[in-house]
């Protein structure tokens, strides 16, 4: 499978205990807009409504080779349904009743056969503390390299 776009974001931001993959619903130019690496999840949120999983403010702009006259009301940031099995669906729900449990989409992938996938991960929001530890560890292994690397 081909990565076309990550949340790179949400590595830093949450903190996942499962993960998912889920089909799309998307136009003819949807798909090829995706296809060329023409889409932005950052700021998507992923919710069950009616017993459906829908992917909310997935920003795919339209294809730069559509006529505008063949997509009139095009909107890039519209609700698009994803694609999951009703057990995986009900092990989402059961997922997300949890307190401070989200749904977020970490990456879109192309399948060998052309499909277009995201992958949705549950998981809790860090703390703002929890994010400073964790760049303070990282800056003190990043000095304990450079010390290492001065005295080899």
């Amino acid at each position: 499978m081909k990565v076309v776009t990550k949340n790179k974001r949400a590595y830093f931001d949450y903190e996942f205990s499962a993960d998912y993959t889920a089909g799309i619903v998307l136009a003819w130019h949807e798909v090829k807009s995706i296809k060329t690496s023409h889409v932005n999840i950052s700021d998507t949120i992923i919710s069950i409504q009616n017993w459906e999983l829908f992917i909310l403010w997935m920003d795919v702009p339209l294809y730069s080779k559509t006529s505008p006259n063949l997509a009139p009301h095009y909107q890039p940031k519209q609700k698009r349904k994803l694609l999951v099995n009703k057990k995986e669906l009900s092990r989402i729900a059961a997922q997300l009743d949890k307190p401070w449990m989200t749904a977020v989409a970490l990456e879109v992938l192309i399948t060998d056969r052309g499909f277009i996938k995201i992958k949705i991960w549950i998981g809790r929001l860090k703390k703002k503390i929890e994010k400073k530890q964790i760049l303070k560890e990282r800056s003190q292994e990043k000095e304990m390299r450079k010390e290492a690397k001065l005295f080899r």
